[in-house]
Formats: structure tokens, sequence, C-alpha cells
């Protein structure tokens, strides 16, 4: 069934025509093989027939792919062709046969349609104060000046903007890292317009530097020295004696300015049952003291007569005694003991 449909490919393939649906899109793979697929219509399910080929390299005996990519239910969805390295500068041919003789040519382009793999073996480690990542692209040639590398890092989870490199260069270096963050790098890469423009390659896996929780990733600690061992605990026991310090200060503040109020009751009991009442013996008082509390003179004392004037009215007691109630005043005296001197002549009646 080949050999009918070997002319009709043969002249799709030297006019390089274009057909419509299922379309076949091609890049190349890390500059080691072509990769073809074309999209599965819903319904039916066909296994299509793939043959291609460089157009300045096309001969009658054109091969049919020789890897086809299978889906999970086994159907053919695309196809894996050898390649070399001068062949993306040419224009590459593909021609997808369906049941019935049908087919789809297509041309293809693949000079900016490559798309490498992603850098592996990425190694940070920080050297004095830079943070320095290095990392390696495995293509398929040996061109290592045309590998051109961005490198892009997130400090604490804010991603910052791509960096592009130099062609050849695979190392790139953060300045000045900090202790208390959080580094995320990645890196892609692509062949660099020198040699042919192509598509940046996936981002590669992230490394991480910094505080983590996963102490695998987490930088190593720093040991203390014996020396700052001994200085921290002389300075907690400083700290430690200033604190009983001023604790003990402050008891004693409390007891002056709010002293405890005495028991009276206890103080009296020893005072009657003790000292019998004894004031002085109980205060502790000198007997000096005591000489200096007591009079060192004596005084006399002399009587003292109050007198009152009383209005005399014959007014007769129950007694039978007559009251005069003349206008005469009367005196009548109360005696009572002073120390006032009395006049030298006493009164005829005895007053003073």
């Amino acid at each position: 069934m080949m050999l009918p449909l070997l002319p009709l490919l043969l002249l799709s393939w030297s006019v390089c025509e274009s057909a419509s649906l299922p379309e076949v899109s091609c890049y190349i793979v890390n500059l080691e093989y072509v990769k073809c697929t074309w999209n599965q219509p819903k319904a039916p399910v066909l296994n299509y027939t793939f043959f291609a080929g460089w157009r300045e390299s096309l001969t009658p005996s054109v091969p049919e792919c020789p890897r086809y990519l299978l889906d999970e239910e086994g159907v053919s969805v695309g196809c894996r062709y050898p390649y070399s390295e001068p062949d993306r500068f040419r224009t590459f041919c593909t021609s997808l046969m369906g049941p019935g003789g049908l087919s789809v040519n297509q041309s293809h382009s693949l000079t900016n349609k490559v798309k490498l793999n992603p850098p592996v073996g990425l190694r940070l480690q920080r050297k004095g104060r830079v943070l320095e990542l290095t990392w390696e692209v495995k293509a398929g040639y040996k061109r290592v000046h045309c590998i051109q590398s961005r490198v892009q890092y997130a400090l604490n989870d804010n991603w910052q903007n791509a960096n592009e490199l130099v062609p050849g260069s695979m190392e790139f270096f953060v300045a000045s890292p900090s202790n208390n963050s959080q580094y995320k790098l990645r890196a892609q890469a692509r062949i660099s317009s020198n040699c042919g423009e192509s598509e940046w390659s996936e981002w590669s896996p992230l490394v991480v530097w910094g505080n983590r929780t996963d102490t695998s990733r987490a930088p190593p600690a720093v040991a203390v020295s014996g020396m700052s061992l001994v200085l921290y605990v002389c300075l907690a026991a400083v700290v430690l004696i200033l604190l009983s310090c001023l604790l003990v200060h402050s008891e004693r503040l409390r007891i002056t300015l709010i002293p405890m109020v005495p028991n009276p009751g206890k103080n009296l009991t020893e005072l009657i049952d003790t000292y019998n009442g004894n004031v002085e013996k109980w205060l502790c008082i000198s007997k000096e003291l005591q000489e200096g509390f007591k009079p060192t003179f004596t005084e006399r004392t002399y009587p003292v007569r109050e007198y009152q004037l009383l209005a005399q009215t014959s007014v007769e007691s129950d007694s039978g005694v007559s009251l005069s109630d003349s206008p005469s005043p009367s005196l009548c005296s109360y005696s009572s003991t002073s120390t006032l001197p009395c006049s030298p002549d006493p009164s005829p009646n005895g007053s003073c």
C-alpha cells in the first residue's frame, strides 16, 4: 500500500504544502532530537502514520517515524525524529497520513525552535561576603560559549527580576547576603543570539539558602566559643545579684514606710504582771532620770474662805428659825484651803 502513495508523498515534500487539521508542531529538544506532536481529535480516535525529513536531504526512500510517542491509551500522538547539528538551519517537512489516504503536509523552520533542558547540578554556597550559585547545562553539543543563562532569586519569598548573564557564564553572585533572610534561586538556559537564538528552557529546581525550619537546608550553626560562654555566665550572675539587691532594698523600704501594728495587749500584760504597774521600770528609765522628775521644794498650805451676800427676809422656816428681810446684806462664809497668804489683821468675824 505504501508504494502507490510514495510519489504523492515525494510531490508534497517538493512543494511543502500545508494542510488543515490536525496540525503538527515540531521543535528541537536539547539539540539531541526533533519532537513532533499533533492534535488528536476527540472522536473517532485514529492512529496516524508520520513521515518527515529535511528538504535538502530528501530521497525517494523516506523512512517512517522511527519512534512514535503514545498516550495512555496507546494511540500515537507524536514522533521522535533523529537530529544532527547543522540540520536546524534547514527546512523540516512533515507528512501526517491517516486512514483512507488522507495526509497533512507541512514545512517547519526550526532555527529558533530549540528548547534546552533545564540547568542541572545547581550548587549554592557562601564565599566571604557573597553567595555563589553555579550550575551546568548539558546540551547536545560542546559550544559552551553559545549557551546563555539567566538567574532569578527571591528574598524572603519576594521574587526579583531575572538577571541575564553573558553567554558562556554559569555562575551568579548575590552580594552581602543576610543571615536573617532566606534566599531562593533558580536558573534557565537557551542558545544565544550569536548562535541562533532559541527559546528559554524550563526553570531549574529551586535551591534555598538561609533560615529555614528544615535544618538540612539551613546554614550550619556557629559554635559558641568557651570565652563567650564564660562571658554569658558572668553577665547572668551579675544580673541575678542586682535583682536580688533590688528585691531586698524594696522589702526594707516597705517595712519602714508601713510598719507592723504592735500588739498592745501583750505589752500591757507584761506591765501589769511583771512590773506591777511600775511604768519607770517597764520603760527601763534610769534612776537619774527618775530623780529629775521629783519636786525639790515644798509649799505651805493656807486656808481660804469665800463670802457670799444673802438677802435678809423675815421668812420663818419649818424649823422655827426666823430670817430677816432687811436690805442690809449679811455675809456667809465658806471655808476652803489655799496656798495664798492671808492679811496680818484678821477681821472680827474671823474672815481674812
